[in-house]
């Protein structure tokens, strides 16, 4: 899929989303014990609610005694019964109001600090689920076929990984546990309310409510939008970065680097303004809620003195001052998690798709660290029998039909037109790609088997040779660990790639560093570190896909003489372009259309293929 398509499915997808299905799905993420954790905490915040409307009626009790004490009343029922409990009823009015202001703060201020850690605690849990569960996403991504892997861009499956993932566990789950937490906490208030006195229960409800409705109304469907608009231009923006720093010379010779800058500009400018008018949604909920206690306290005031005496009247008006306390933070919080819950929603929709997508797929099976150089029992034999290989959205196969047999210590060159299925026929014995029909064996074994019972018993060296920032050796031993490897294992891997004199010069040796992506290095010098990687396990079978493209004349045979030393010992399949490498090869193999054309020595494919007896006259060979 390409990027506007994908672009175009997300804002689609996100238009139409069920909301409560992506909360389901959200939650399926994680194992059912973690998800008998979160329920757990969730209960726990409900029993902690309990403890702030215990605070709130005693604050109601104090404004009782208070206006009983100033008028020498005494208390109500309700207060006289809530002192007997607490056996304050013989206790001066001074001790009884100290001991009760006391005892609700601690219940407020014991309840609010508990919830932090609560909070704290879900947060840290599920943020490292989140890693736990991008770790499981990325080996279940890398074992699939190539062609699965490369259904999405590079940034489309980064950000899936690893943001999206972090927006579903922290970003909706613990968003949703709060936004519960909070709603079944206004529901105890507005409860108690109702006990106290049914008019300001009904009355707080339509103040806060009203306020409520309207404020999600306003923000939440813009939350969701946002939302969708940051995945996609998320993507985008990583995208243009990659594309103009990868292609930096092309770039610069077409002139397009401000083309780029101003494209990325543009697309960071828009980023941050979502990102700022998501972060500026909270502080108008803040204000309108402070604006909303204010006038409901005078509200509330004029309604009570109204209809009630001073005593009732001041007793109910602190409830409701000290349940606007609590009532207004849990609104507030509520509609924030609903803006980021909606926000987050959007933005996560890929990794849920990722998810869904892997839902079946197995974790990769572990490996170990150990350097074999040995390969016992590793045969280099290679099957095809009738093979056809289908891409999705091409009519014609890449390969059809084909059959062929690699003997152990071959040399074997894969030749032909572009298009012909060379790469292909590559891909398919490495186990990169499952043949549509036929089979593939390598030792008698599956290719993904072969490579999982004989680590680097089979060795690849593509055209373009990945070079990652650090050292020849870090290069050199890629997938590793320093300590499974010896330096005379990366010398000896330096000399068979005709490096080795080159490196000896370097300040560092095999420790220099070779910059990102290889800057400190010339092309042909990193195509012989990539041969050098390969040879450094000591493979049994040798896949050279174009690898000596990149060097100069001199550098190529003495590679090349290098990698015929190993015949008879080592299985090579070369593909190439350039016939001179490829006439000493025991055999050759030449595709057309996905087809078997012609199989041979060099001399019996010149005379069977009359395209390559042309190519061959014109070289000189």
């Amino acid at each position: 899929m390409c990027h506007a398509e994908y672009a175009h499915s997300v804002k689609r997808g996100i238009n139409t989303l069920d909301t409560w299905q992506v909360l389901k799905e959200s939650i399926s993420v994680l194992p059912k014990t973690d998800r008998k954790k979160v329920v757990f905490t969730f209960l726990l915040q409900i029993v902690l609610g309990l403890f702030d409307l215990l605070g709130v009626a005693i604050f109601g009790i104090l404004g009782a005694l208070a206006v009983n004490g100033v008028s020498s009343r005494t208390p109500g029922n309700r207060v006289s019964t809530v002192l007997d409990l607490l056996s304050l009823s013989q206790k001066t009015i001074q001790y009884q109001v100290t001991f009760l202001a006391i005892f609700a703060t601690v219940l407020l201020v014991g309840k609010t600090m508990a919830s932090v850690l609560f909070t704290r605690k879900v947060i840290f849990f599920l943020s490292r689920k989140g890693a736990s569960i991008s770790g499981e996403l990325l080996s279940k991504l890398l074992n699939q076929s190539l062609v699965n892997v490369n259904s999405k861009s590079l940034q489309e499956n980064l950000y899936a990984i690893t943001s999206g993932v972090n927006l579903i566990t922290v970003g909706v789950i613990s968003n949703m546990v709060s936004l519960l937490a909070d709603i079944s906490l206004l529901s105890i208030m507005i409860f108690g309310l109702f006990v106290v006195d049914t008019l300001i229960a009904l009355s707080t409800l339509l103040i806060f409510m009203a306020i409520g409705v309207t404020l999600h109304l306003l923000m939440v469907k813009r939350a969701q939008s946002i939302g969708s608009e940051q995945a996609i231009l998320s993507i985008q923006s990583n995208q243009s970065i990659l594309e103009i720093l990868s292609g930096f010379r092309e770039a610069f010779v077409r002139n397009r680097r401000f083309y780029y800058s101003r494209k990325i500009s543009k697309e960071r400018l828009k980023l941050a303004d979502n990102a700022a008018e998501i972060a500026f949604m909270p502080n108008v909920s803040k204000y309108v809620l402070e604006i909303t206690v204010v006038l409901g306290v005078l509200m509330i005031s004029a309604l009570q003195f109204s209809i009630h005496d001073a005593a009732h009247s001041v007793a109910v008006l602190s409830v409701f001052i000290a349940a606007s306390t609590r009532i207004s933070p849990a609104v507030l919080r509520v509609q924030q998690c609903l803006i980021m819950l909606r926000s987050n929603i959007a933005s996560a929709r890929p990794t849920l798709d990722l998810i869904k997508s892997l839902k079946h797929i197995e974790t990769l099976r572990e490996t170990s660290d150990a350097l074999d150089f040995i390969h016992e029992g590793f045969n280099a034999e290679i099957k095809c029998e009738r093979i056809s290989c289908y891409y999705p959205e091409k009519k014609t196969p890449a390969i059809f039909d084909l059959s062929i047999t690699i003997n152990k210590g071959n040399s074997i060159a894969v030749v032909g037109p572009s298009g012909a299925g060379k790469t292909t026929l590559v891909d398919t014995i490495i186990g990169l790609i499952e043949p549509s029909q036929g089979t593939v064996t390598v030792s008698g074994l599956s290719p993904i088997d072969a490579i999982f019972n004989w680590p680097g018993a089979i060795a690849y060296v593509p055209q373009d040779t990945l070079v990652i920032k650090g050292s020849v050796a870090d290069n050199v031993a890629l997938g590793f660990p320093n300590t499974s490897y010896t330096e005379n294992d990366i010398w000896e891997a330096l000399k068979t790639a005709h490096l080795e004199e080159f490196v000896k010069l370097l300040p560092n040796g095999i420790h220099s560093e070779v910059g990102d992506r290889g800057t400190k290095l010339s092309g042909g010098q990193r195509q012989r570190l990539g041969i050098a990687r390969a040879i450094f396990t000591k493979p049994k079978l040798l896949i050279l896909d174009e690898a000596t493209s990149s060097l100069d004349g001199k550098t190529e045979y003495d590679v090349s003489n290098s990698i015929l030393e190993m015949q008879g010992k080592v299985t090579v399949i070369t593909i190439a372009h350039r016939l001179s490498t490829v006439k000493n090869a025991d055999q050759v193999i030449y595709l057309e259309n996905g087809s078997l054309v012609a199989q041979g020595t060099f001399e019996e494919v010149r005379k069977s293929v009359p395209d390559f007896d042309e190519q061959a006259k014109l070289m000189g060979l």
